[in-house]
């Protein structure tokens, strides 16, 4: 199991297409460079989402 990084952590929110070819669907990615770059560290439906994950995850109080 990885090791909690340290802070301030940095994750960046990523858009992606899912699907086949003419049916995509955009879901969003949280990123961040630990345990290794470009780390996945969730996947959410709605850029909401990601981005209260972002904040989530950056917050120090939230550990």
């Amino acid at each position: 199991m990885p090791t909690k990084p340290p802070y301030p952590r940095e994750a960046r929110v990523v858009a992606v297409e899912k699907g086949e070819s003419g049916q995509t669907v955009t879901w969003y990615e949280l990123r961040a460079d630990h345990p290794k770059p470009d780390s996945l560290i969730s996947e959410h439906p709605t850029q909401a989402e990601a981005l209260d994950a972002k904040r989530r995850y950056e917050d120090p109080d939230q550990s």
